[in-house]
């Protein structure tokens, strides 16, 4: 699914957005406004039985699950 990670340029809230087609202006769920900046996200990818995922840097959880730690996805 292409869900993206955006922050508003205006009140610089974090929110994510299922996205479809080129690249569309999205608008912010707190302010409305048209100012979101698409953010980089933590990816997973399946590697033979286990999953590998990026490191985030925050220490939670990524956005395939409710593990606190990538390391105990599996």
């Amino acid at each position: 699914m292409p869900i993206f990670e955006f922050r508003c340029q205006a009140c610089g809230q974090e929110f994510e957005k299922l996205v479809f087609g080129g690249d569309p202006e999205v608008e912010c769920p707190a302010c409305g406004q048209m100012r979101a900046e698409k953010l980089m996200s933590a990816c997973a990818a399946k590697v033979g039985y286990k999953f590998t995922a990026a490191s985030n840097p925050k220490g939670a959880s990524c956005t395939g699950c409710a593990a606190t730690s990538c390391s105990t996805c599996g």
